[in-house]
């Protein structure tokens, strides 16, 4: 039976008047830390209430981030209740009991586990889908991550997304152009039933008064208050390069002793976190190597920081890039697949070849050395964002197709 999260609403909401708002399930894995996540909950906030009425359910119960202020914004959340992949079938029969009983409008899922699940449950009951895709997962790069995935079921995992994206997607969304091409070759979909809606930032968010200032943030790290700051935002795993970072260290410090480079983001991948460590020490840079964890105000390290550094080696987009550039950083990224969509080269950031450590730490050196060259990318950097990735035109963009689709099965 699907378990209502935290909060309980009268059946009857589900079925009153407003009738002629659209009603959307975003279904997603869970409401924890992840980008999708954050995702979901600024596109929630900016969908319009007169226009769209919202319920998120959840595939796992676990991890929560975002349960709190999602319920905030009256949104109902609940979960299937699945505890892993094995529960599939139990999630499918739970949603589609739910839908027949609820009879939503639309069905907007996202991440592997929720297409799958809303995809089959969405065709068993007539209620059209739209699947998101955020991140290339059927590409090489995604397949040499470190994760230790068997290719057998690498390759099942492919052809179930294949099949149900088939059988069951009205319409598929892009996070970037990158990704909408690798979705349609990977999963043999239409490139033109595959939309495009890049990840917007939180605008509220990047304009919230200080929390923490740097003296602040230095002075908890123990660090001087003349230190120079790197920064990563990302969850520690192999996929986000940050190992590349570490490796640039050295030569970054031989010419600026002052660095420090911080890593704000989740360390659940105990195994990368020991290695990161170890590379560290051995590289004897352990002293100036920082892994604070997941934080709720990044936004004051990103103010904090003198260059945000994002050494990926592959993504979906980079929300973090995007609100690092929206706090006004000056960026250094890795070319990689959607990366420069995000950034120019150049113009208002710069890009380095992927797992290149000397060419990050010749960026890095070159940038510490030239502040009007920091200016003037940070105030370039912060134009790109709020002109590219608004929240308020994402959700208009998201609204429209959610019409388009409903359109069709009329």
């Amino acid at each position: 039976m699907i378990r209502r999260r935290y909060r309980a609403w009268n059946s009857s909401i589900m079925n009153s008047a407003g009738c002629d708002r659209i009603h959307v399930v975003h279904l997603i894995e869970t409401l924890g830390p992840g980008g999708a996540e954050r995702l979901l909950y600024t596109n929630l906030k900016h969908l319009d209430p007169e226009r769209i009425r919202s319920t998120v359910i959840t595939v796992y119960s676990r991890a929560d981030r975002w349960l709190e202020s999602i319920t905030d914004l009256d949104v109902p959340v609940v979960s299937l209740n699945c505890h892993s992949t094995r529960d599939i079938p139990k999630g499918i029969s739970r949603l589609r009991t739910w839908l027949r009983a609820n009879r939503p409008d639309l069905i907007h899922s996202h991440l592997w586990a929720a297409n799958i699940i809303g995809r089959i449950a969405g065709r068993l009951t007539g209620i059209p889908v739209i699947s998101s895709v955020h991140n290339p997962d059927h590409e090489p790069q995604a397949w040499s991550d470190g994760a230790d995935v068997s290719l057998i079921k690498r390759h099942a995992v492919k052809s179930l997304d294949r099949w149900t994206a088939n059988i069951g997607s009205d319409r598929m969304v892009a996070v970037s152009d990158y990704v909408r091409k690798s979705a349609a070759r990977d999963l043999h979909f239409a490139l033109d039933s595959i939309e495009l809606v890049y990840n917007p930032f939180d605008v509220d968010l990047m304009q919230a008064p200080v929390g923490k200032s740097r003296a602040e943030i230095l002075r908890e790290l123990g660090l001087p208050a003349d230190a120079v700051i790197l920064l990563n935002v990302a969850r520690v795993a192999p996929q986000k390069g940050l190992l590349y970072a570490v490796r640039a260290l050295p030569e970054i410090l031989r010419q600026y002793p002052l660095v420090h480079l911080i890593s704000v983001g989740a360390t659940s991948d105990a195994r990368w976190t020991t290695e990161l460590k170890r590379e560290a020490e051995a590289l004897v840079v352990a002293h100036h190597f920082h892994l604070v964890g997941a934080q709720r105000n990044v936004v004051d390290y990103l103010r904090a920081c003198d260059i945000f550094v994002f050494p990926s080696l592959y993504e979906g987009l980079g929300i973090a890039l995007i609100e690092a550039m929206a706090a006004g950083c000056v960026c250094v990224a890795t070319d990689t697949g959607p990366i420069p969509e995000v950034v120019q080269n150049g113009k208002d950031g710069i890009l380095v070849p992927t797992a290149d450590s000397d060419a990050l730490a010749r960026a890095v050196c070159d940038l510490l050395g030239d502040p009007a060259r920091r200016s003037q990318l940070r105030a370039a950097a912060k134009q790109s964002a709020f002109s590219k990735f608004q929240p308020k035109q994402q959700a208009e963009r998201l609204t429209r197709i959610y019409e388009s689709v409903l359109s069709e099965h009329i």
